[in-house]
């Protein structure tokens, strides 16, 4: 068999193991964060969030074309599995063709072995990306992240195959091919972008002698092209597209969409008239110029998918981009802000003393001016309707309607300018948000340098600006090291646990799985607690896959530095400048390790490149070069060893290189004597082939558990229960992306609760948003605000100051007054600067009550009567109010108790509005009801519990996702953490049950919480505390005891690991320390004070007794260590 024969079998052998592997791994329904979204755009063609994924969205919607509504979800999901798998087949080719350039030397065809070796090497590497854990979390489900990859790898691919051609005849296709995949790759995610200085290297490699000087303007030409199509084409097209709209309607009067008509086909005929006359005057390279910029246009020309969907006005049409000017904004992601990048401010910049702001460009908005007879603007209006309804009303035979696009925000003063001397070139630690001013300081040693200034008071003032030596130690201690290099470990040496990092010692850290260096970075791990060792994502890898890969990578750079040159390129740029780019703040809300899936990629191809470079060991390996290559790997771990000694540091990095370059020169010394002694290439290349797959196969197999998602519903059924809680036609409040994505995938995919309004607090700050929620949508009822669209415009009352100097008497103001006030444009207020803002005079608010109406629509049952208040009263006390806040007001004062409003339980009470005192608990929601509730103690709810009804939706209506069945499921950590929701919600209903003396049905509820949330699925943890006191109250000391020795033994062994750790480390620990303590002396008093256990008390309390002692010992160990001279903590 040929070497093209045996690359194609081969090849597909790969893909349909990969296949295999991601359809068995498949989730079969929606994920949590933003997969519920993309589901559901791609299903209905609806605009999700900016900048969109139009190509995604024609895809999904081709896969769930053809079938059942039930299946939807999993034909997207199987969208990204293909995407994945086929993203491994070129992955397999592209590694085969590096591992054939270095075969194939001086002779025109491999031998058996080489062709065997070549075939072991292109599997072994896409295998081992198959299993890597990044890009196997992107292949089973329903995101941008899969097919995105399959694009970098596609085009990679695809310039390799065309370096291969011997001859010019096709040559040019094939570049054609890659920019038409470059401009098709921005409908989906853009990172695709980053594999054109390395496209760019190829083309230079294989036409020119590389030279300093050529390498130079090939960088430069590669970072030209990738700007002009990222900064120029992206955003240039509809830029200009907007200047020739603006221009035809407003100056020449023409219809909406004219100049955007013409732009288009001025565009078009440029373009044609372009490849015409270069063809005709023979010129190939402008020619090819122009063809490659068309056919890029051509495929980012998909987002018209955007704009033809979003004017058709789906229920989900986030940013309204439905014409040129908001789809600009749209692909921008001007609702997400900015960030410095290359010269900026530190979190405590002061402003410019001298010009502390500038103006923005103004926004534009499409709309329907209602004019006098001198043409001066009445009113104006963003739908032709409601322009012709005003018309109407006003009576006015000299009133028309011009079309035109008005300034709706002008921006002025919107850009903040810093002063000069506290910006620094490459700002790291910009955001003033405080949580992550506190990681700035710790992260980077903050200490600052004092300078003198002027405060915004006018008085002398001195800031500590961070140095650049703490930025840059920021730089690369946290986004370098902690955001880019843990994942990468994660993914070739092995894995800690799911849990999110932030910088602990026990949270989302990379492990090796030896000792010797584990015991270094973070705490010894030769008695780790059984929770440690039994997560799902406790994965060791013993840096095998790394050590591999790095022979590839020194193998290539010796054997062929240009293809090595070229694969670098692909990892730098798809990896650390992506981290340069990003400028992360700390305390993501996610792990961010997706984004640099094609970094991983690349270094895939070096760990296949490892097993062809142990087959050449053996027959091209002198005795000389091992011993060089032992004697600098050993003398680079020890020079590696002095420097960690000098700095006082650990030294897990020089044994890992340690350890990697006595593994890597054992393997080549075994290949060397396998040349010596085995004549036969075929077999020698079987032998690297076995030697090196168990590499990937240990991959496959300690990661498998950690992401087989099948036979979990959790994102759906929890989505289905947020909507359960609420009553008919309601309107439920989400506030983060869990819960409002899966919960919009549960109205629009398949079709539950589409009664129900949901309302996301954050996108209620944005106009488009408010529009769209005075809709109708299937079978909801709009939401009934009453302000009309000039009251709350972008620039339009984004913020209402609360001024309560003048209600001196702190008198509560009808809600309905309230929303009056601010309505009327008289009561605006002019302060310093010229400004304007909006101000209501109170903190103090009431909405009244009729009594019988409340009862007769359901809103208070018959039996709650006696306790409806005359007015619901609370007092907000904050200083302001953002554009949300108002619109709830607005909702309160227009709904008048028709609808009911509930509150999702995950929304916290910043979003409560200080309403919660009226807040009826009835599943994950909270239900306002003109009752205000009791004092309590519980720190774990709000309100009170409207137990007959939440009974209900509890027993009758929620759904368990799969985490009820007797089998084990993959419940990572955010799964877990909705699940904290639930069971503290169980717990909340069981004790007001008990307080209601309703006995019986409390233990039936207990009972179910421990059915549905089982401890093999959703192991038991501090949040059973509630359900043991609550059995305990009951008299069911039996399962109390059960459970609370589990959760006892639990706490108590990782108490004691806790405290055998080193002080420096316990010190990293002490939050978990201080809360095992706290669960362990809490289930103390359960069973030797509270509720006396005869049985079990002796056996707890003498443990306690124990590990109290030992925790005194502890805590004295940590502060001695603590207050010692040089230590920072």
């Amino acid at each position: 068999m040929n070497f093209r024969t045996a690359n194609i079998i081969t090849g597909w052998g790969v893909f349909l193991v990969a296949t295999i592997v991601y359809l068995l791994t498949i989730e079969p329904t929606t994920s949590f964060w933003d997969t519920g979204e993309f589901i559901t755009t791609a299903y209905k063609l609806e605009i999700g969030h900016p900048p969109g994924a139009p190509l995604f969205m024609l895809l999904g919607r081709i896969f769930s074309a053809f079938v059942p509504i039930s299946a939807v979800p999993m034909a997207i999901n199987v969208l990204s599995a293909l995407s994945s798998s086929f993203t491994i087949l070129f992955l397999f080719w592209t590694i085969n063709h590096f591992g054939y350039k270095m075969a194939i030397k001086n002779s025109t065809e491999l031998n058996t072995g080489q062709i065997i070796a070549v075939m072991a090497s292109g599997t072994v590497g896409a295998l081992a990306y198959t299993f890597s854990d990044s890009f196997w979390f992107s292949a089973v489900e329903g995101e941008v992240y899969a097919l995105s990859s399959l694009f970098t790898a596609a085009v990679f691919w695809a310039i390799l195959r065309w370096e291969s051609l011997s001859n010019g005849k096709n040559e040019m296709r094939w570049l054609i091919l890659i920019a038409y995949l470059m401009g098709l790759s921005i409908g989906v995610h853009l990172l695709n972008l980053l594999a054109i200085p390395a496209i760019c290297f190829v083309v230079y490699f294989k036409r020119f002698k590389p030279s300093l000087k050529g390498i130079i303007y090939t960088s430069l030409l590669s970072l030209l092209i990738l700007g002009v199509i990222q900064g120029g084409i992206i955003p240039g097209v509809v830029s200009f597209a907007g200047k020739f709209e603006l221009l035809f309607v407003n100056s020449f009067g023409l219809p909406f969409n004219t100049g955007t008509i013409i732009y288009a086909l001025l565009v078009i005929g440029l373009l044609v008239f372009g490849l015409h006359y270069t063809h005709k005057k023979g010129h190939a390279i402008a020619n090819t110029a122009i063809l490659a910029v068309t056919v890029i246009i051509l495929g980012y020309s998909t987002f018209a998918v955007i704009v033809i969907r979003s004017s058709a006005n789906p229920p989900l049409d986030e940013n309204n981009p439905e014409n040129v000017f908001t789809l600009l904004s749209y692909l921008n992601r001007e609702q997400y802000g900015d960030r410095p990048l290359l010269h900026g401010q530190y979190w405590n910049s002061p402003t410019d003393p001298q010009n502390p702001r500038s103006d923005g460009s103004p926004v534009y908005t499409k709309a329907y001016v209602v004019v006098n007879k001198t043409g001066r603007t009445v009113q104006w209006f963003s739908t032709q309707f409601d322009a012709q309804k005003f018309l109407e009303e006003q009576n006015q035979a000299d009133y028309s309607i011009n079309s035109e696009y008005i300034v709706s925000d002008d921006r002025k003063s919107a850009i903040v300018n810093y002063d000069p001397q506290f910006t620094d070139p490459f700002p790291r630690m910009y955001s003033p948000q405080e949580s992550h001013v506190r990681a700035y300081k710790s992260w980077s040693n903050y200490v600052g340098t004092p300078i003198r200034t002027v405060g915004s008071d006018g008085q002398p003032t001195i800031i500590n600006k961070p140095t650049f030596a703490e930025n840059m130690r920021y730089f690369f201690k946290y986004q370098v090291n902690y955001m880019y290099w843990r994942y990468f470990m994660w993914n070739f040496a092995g894995k800690q646990n799911d849990i999110q990092g932030n910088g602990g010692l026990l949270e989302g850290n990379w492990l090796s799985g030896l000792n010797f260096i584990d015991n270094e970075r973070l705490a010894s791990q030769d008695n780790l607690p059984s929770s440690m060792k039994e997560n799902f994502a406790y994965n060791k890898f013993y840096l095998l896959p790394i050590a591999l890969g790095l022979l590839g990578l020194l193998y290539q750079l010796y054997r062929r530095p240009d293809d090595w040159f070229i694969t670098f390129l692909l990892f730098i740029l798809t990896g650390l400048a992506i981290v340069i780019y990003l400028n992360q703040t700390p305390f993501q809300p996610r792990e961010r390790d997706y984004a640099y899936a094609g970094s991983f990629y690349a270094f895939a191809i070096w760990i296949g490149l490892g097993v062809y470079a142990l087959f050449d060991a053996a027959f091209n390996l002198t005795k000389k070069e091992l011993i060089k290559a032992a004697g600098f790997t050993f003398g680079a771990g020890v020079v590696i060893f002095l420097m960690e000694s000098i700095q006082s540091g650990g030294h897990y990095f020089s044994y890992s290189v340690l350890y990697m370059g006595a593994l890597g020169i054992g393997l080549l010394a075994l290949m060397y004597a396998l040349g010596k002694g085995l004549k036969n290439t075929s077999v020698v290349a079987i032998i690297t082939a076995l030697i090196t797959i168990p590499v990937p196969i240990l991959m496959g197999a300690v990661g498998w558990d950690d992401h087989n998602r099948s036979g979990r519903y959790t994102a759906r059924d929890f989505a289905s229960n947020y909507l359960e809680s609420t009553e008919p036609n309601a309107i439920l409040f989400t506030n983060g992306d869990n819960d409002t994505f899966p919960l919009w995938y549960a109205q629009e995919v398949e079709g539950i609760r589409t009664d129900v309004r949901v309302v996301n607090l954050s996108l209620l700050n944005t106009d488009w948003y408010i529009n769209q929620m005075k809709r109708k949508v299937y079978t909801s009822d709009p939401v009934p605000f009453s302000l009309g669209e000039t009251k709350y415009r972008q620039g339009t009352r984004d913020v209402v100051f609360l001024d309560e100097s003048r209600n001196t008497g702190q008198v509560y103001v009808n809600v309905d007054q309230a929303i009056d006030y601010i309505a009327n444009d008289k009561n605006l207020r002019t302060v310093g600067g010229g400004e304007v803002v909006s101000v209501m005079p109170s903190k103090n608010f009431y909405v009244p009550v009729d009594k019988d109406f409340v009862i007769a629509n359901g809103t208070v049952s018959e039996a709650d009567s006696a306790d409806i208040v005359d007015r619901v009263e609370w007092r907000i006390d904050r200083s302001y109010l953002l554009k949300n806040n108002l619109m709830q007001l607005d909702l309160l004062a227009t709904n008048d108790w028709k609808r009911p409003i509930y509150f999702a339980v995950t929304t916290g009470p910043d979003s409560y509005i200080g309403l919660d005192k009226y807040f009826k608990l009835v599943g994950l929601a909270y239900q306002l009801v003109p009752i205000k509730a009791p004092e309590t103690s519980n720190p774990n709810m709000y309100g009170s519990v409207n137990t007959e009804l939440m009974y209900n939706n509890v027993m009758n209506k929620f759904k368990w996702g799969g985490m009820d069945t007797e089998e084990q499921i993959y419940m990572d950590e955010n799964n877990l953490r909705m699940t904290n929701n639930i069971r503290l919600q169980f717990a909340n209903l069981a004790d007001q049950l008990i307080a209601e003396e309703k006995i019986d049905k409390a233990r039936t509820i207990l009972d179910k919480s421990i059915e549905v949330m089982p401890d093999h699925n959703v192991p038991f943890d501090r949040l059973m505390l509630p359900i043991i006191q609550n059995y305990y109250k009951i008299g069911d000391d039996e399962k109390a005891n059960a459970i609370l020795e589990i959760v006892f033994d639990r706490f108590a062994e990782n108490f004691e690991y806790y405290l055998s750790t080193d002080v420096d480390k316990a010190l990293n620990m002490r939050q978990d320390i201080q809360m095992s303590y706290a669960v362990l002396q809490r289930l103390n008093i359960f069973v030797t004070q509270m509720y006396p256990q005869e049985e079990l008390k002796d056996k707890v309390n003498e443990r306690f007794k124990t590990l109290d002692a030992a925790f005194e010992r502890k805590i004295q160990e940590m502060e001695a260590y603590r207050t010692m001279p040089g230590v920072k903590f």
